[in-house]
């Protein structure tokens, strides 16, 4: 017992001679550099395949695509024995089929296959799989502020982040290990005052042309601790732009 409290303790003043040390841009800049060294984010085409698991249902396999080369962006889901497909170009229009053909109105209706869906679903993956490099993105506010605090009980070193009312509403905290600078999280409120949302813990890594990416995300409420779901990267394809 004494030897974890000496190792908490000298894990906690590490975090503050780091905190003390560093700025926010300085923070953001190292954690990009660690995760995407040769700065070709802009660059690339990412092919994954994720697993989704949740409490007490299936087990849910997507295949994403996020191509910044082009702008495009794709996601192919297994539901209920359709395969549904949703494709953005780098024109903003939009594709869907089902079972690899154009879906009737009434299956598009049902099945959510939408510009709105896809235009979502290609912010989402672009968003989450893009991070820290997407804090570099027009309209986010980074506070000034390198806080010292823990995350699932580790120190970490944290970035509070706004963004423009066009971008978003929600806060969020970005959590990074204080000697690597490898983001291990983040948790995002809707209105902070009542605990809301959700916190996600990255775990695991994929090494990919030099792209350093969590391999598993899990996601809980922040009020409750509750388990939402985890998902698991079980392909990562990186393609790079010459």
């Amino acid at each position: 017992m004494k030897k974890l409290l000496l190792s908490l303790a000298i894990c906690f003043l590490a975090a503050s001679t780091y905190a003390q040390s560093i700025t926010a841009d300085q923070l953001v800049n190292r954690t990009i550099a660690f995760h995407d060294p040769d700065g070709w984010w802009d660059r690339v085409k990412m092919d994954m395949v994720i697993e989704m698991k949740t409490p007490n249902r299936p087990a849910r396999l997507s295949n994403v695509v996020v191509d910044n080369i082009n702008g495009g962006f794709e996601i192919s889901v297994l539901n209920n024995d359709k395969l549904l497909e949703w494709r953005v170009d780098g024109k903003d229009s939009c594709d869907f089929k089902v079972n690899f053909v154009a879906p009737t109105v009434a299956q598009a209706d049902s099945l959510n296959l939408t510009v709105d869906r896809a235009k979502f679903l290609r912010n989402y993956y672009t968003y989450l799989y893009g991070l820290p490099m997407k804090l570099k993105d027009e309209g986010t506010r980074i506070d000034d502020e390198v806080i010292e605090t823990t995350f699932i009980g580790k120190p970490v070193l944290a970035l509070r982040v706004t963004y423009d009312e066009s971008v978003g509403e929600d806060i969020w905290y970005f959590y990074f290990n204080p000697s690597t600078y490898a983001m291990v999280g983040y948790r995002f409120y809707h209105d902070e005052a009542k605990n809301d949302g959700e916190y996600i813990v990255l775990e695991d890594m994929v090494i990919e042309q030099g792209f350093r990416i969590p391999r598993n995300r899990s996601w809980f409420t922040n009020a409750e601790d509750k388990l939402l779901g985890t998902d698991y990267l079980k392909k990562f394809k990186v393609d790079k732009g010459w």
